[in-house]
């Protein structure tokens, strides 16, 4: 009785291995380029913080979703409130804002396991973005109807995209949390008023995200009061634009490679 594999059959699996095993599509970002990407989300993500922390939403109710330093210490407040009798619901809200932003972030690194420095994966940068699209327009939906669930996608949103750019730059590009840039700015002018030049280059690009994140927070005020909820239906169209530009710079630029 024969054994093994005849040819044809073998003809017919060796495909199939060959989709197995190929290797992700990767994309080579240079530090000019990503800094651009960072100016561009930065922006965003100081749209959508404004629209959330301006109050024009949700009927007043105001929460940053750029961040949530502050939310850890209102949890922490509400925490001590609510043992010493008074209502939970500071605790709670806070506490759902805190978890939304770290399940943001927890997307970004279950779908990107195993980030490259200043290399996208093609294929999981697009599903990535896809969803934070979704989530923002979810938050958009959950605005219009003034229910301050909206702030919980929007969170989850800025924590995702602060998770892949801080991931994807090695934390050259941190696109909705501004804390550690401040401090990164005051150390590194410090450092060249006493002749040390050697960040004089990162202090520019990150004073470049920087100005790019004020300057979405400045234009979404007005535009939150025009448009309202449509503000963060338009995050989402920057969002779907970015993994549209990622698609067609890998399938265009003769710079795409295979890892």
């Amino acid at each position: 009785m024969a054994t093994g594999l005849s040819t044809a059959n073998v003809g017919k699996i060796t495909p199939s291995i060959s989709k197995v095993i190929e290797k992700p599509k990767v994309l080579p970002l240079s530090q000019k380029a990503a800094v651009g990407m960072g100016m561009l989300l930065a922006f965003n993500a100081g749209a959508v913080n404004s629209a959330t922390l301006s109050g024009l939403l949700a009927e007043g109710t105001k929460m940053g979703s750029a961040a949530v330093t502050g939310a850890w210490t209102n949890s922490a407040i509400g925490a001590a409130s609510a043992v010493q009798g008074a209502a939970a619901s500071q605790f709670l809200f806070n506490t759902k804002c805190i978890v939304s932003y770290i399940c943001g972030a927890i997307i970004s690194g279950f779908v990107i396991p195993e980030p490259k420095a200043f290399e996208v994966d093609v294929k999981k940068t697009l599903s990535l973005f896809g969803i934070s699209s979704a989530l923002l327009a979810t938050s958009a939906v959950f605005a219009k109807a003034s229910n301050v669930k909206y702030f919980y996608f929007a969170l989850l949103a800025n924590g995702l995209q602060n998770s892949f750019t801080s991931s994807l730059t090695a934390n050259l590009c941190r696109t909705s949390h501004f804390t550690g840039i401040s401090s990164d700015m005051g150390t590194f002018i410090g450092q060249v008023l006493r002749g040390n030049k050697t960040n004089q280059g990162r202090l520019k690009n990150i004073f470049l995200i920087a100005a790019s994140f004020w300057t979405g927070g400045f234009l979404s005020f007005g535009w939150t009061k025009t448009f309202g909820h449509k503000v963060l239906f338009g995050a989402a169209a920057v969002h779907l634009a970015f993994a549209a530009w990622v698609g067609l710079k890998s399938s265009g630029s003769s710079d795409a490679k295979t890892a």
